[in-house]
């Protein structure tokens, strides 16, 4: 059980600590958003250690680290797992998080490139306003949203196959790009290599429909990319998911339905489809790459299974 919510910091402390002595885990990702991970982790320690909070502080160095680092420190104890990075870390501090099914609160400075997750969770994207933000909620009943199941994993924001992966794909090698910058270029030279089609079987809360798709997202959150609003309704505390469905398009209807993407007022643009549920099944005739949180996960999917977890991640926020 959590302290009152009322209770002081140190009294919090006190009930929180982990067996090796420290309050939170603060896991940072040194490759975060080009590199802000490392520039700022020694003012990040020095802030957080002037505010009171006690912690542990370990660096990832691969991918796969923070999920290994927040599911051991979950089985230590530790309550609060707080991040440092962009979307693809806290994909993996979600996996290691509810995989340990211990309870521990996930809790997030966001230094990335896109923060599609900082921005559903409504967390400043000013590193010392997050900190705070962070600390304050340690000392109250940690907030609950929903996340979701897909086949044998857990995500938080949304997952994508076919074309959002591709671009999602080849943004990985332009990172060097300020902001969300690097995943436009990524859409534009994905369309230059051609917009990917395939047959498709979709099942959703009971409801089959079959049709040609280029791109499937099942969103928890609103936004993808940085700056695309794929899913104006998406609420991460609703219980609901929401999948958004281009049918077969060619390279002038995405270019033209881009913009109307960025602002989220593409809702009623025919080639797209708005579908909500709690499970989600889709098979395609083609295997298809897929992102989850903005990771591409590897060997791509011909079967996904998605089903909403409410409530299951308690957050810092």
């Amino acid at each position: 059980m959590y302290p009152r919510a009322d209770a002081p910091l140190r009294q919090v402390m006190k009930a929180s600590k982990d067996n090796d002595g420290s309050f939170a885990r603060l896991i940072i990702n040194p490759k975060a958003g080009r590199g802000r991970g490392r520039r700022y982790a020694r003012r990040l320690r020095r802030y957080l250690e002037r505010s009171g909070l006690t912690f542990k502080a370990v660096f990832s160095r691969a991918r796969g680290d923070v999920e290994r680092q927040a599911f051991e420190a979950c089985r230590k104890g530790c309550r609060h797992v707080v991040v440092v990075g962009g979307d693809g870390t806290v994909h993996e501090a979600v996996n290691g998080i509810l995989r340990a099914d211990t309870g521990a609160a996930l809790g997030l400075i966001p230094l990335g490139t896109g923060n599609d997750f900082a921005k559903a969770v409504g967390l400043s994207m000013d590193w010392r306003q997050a900190c705070d933000r962070v600390v304050e909620s340690m000392a109250q009943e940690p907030r609950r949203i929903d996340a979701a199941r897909c086949n044998d994993f857990f995500f938080a924001n949304g997952i994508g196959i076919g074309l959002d992966a591709r671009v999602t794909q080849a943004s990985e090698k332009l990172k060097w790009l300020p902001g969300s910058l690097g995943y436009v270029a990524a859409l534009v030279k994905v369309l230059i290599d051609g917009v990917p089609r395939t047959r498709a079987r979709i099942i959703h809360d009971g409801t089959h429909r079959e049709q040609e798709i280029s791109l499937v997202v099942i969103c928890n959150g609103q936004y993808i990319g940085g700056v695309f609003h794929i899913a104006p309704a998406a609420r991460n505390d609703d219980g609901l998911l929401q999948m958004v469905v281009a049918e077969g398009v060619n390279r002038r209807q995405v270019l033209r339905l881009a913009p109307k993407v960025i602002r989220g007022t593409h809702t009623r643009a025919r080639e797209a489809t708005f579908v909500e549920g709690k499970r989600f099944s889709i098979e395609t005739e083609a295997p298809l790459p897929l992102e989850a949180d903005g990771e591409v996960r590897d060997g791509g999917a011909r079967r996904i299974d998605i089903e909403i977890l409410p409530g299951a991640l308690p957050i810092l926020a």
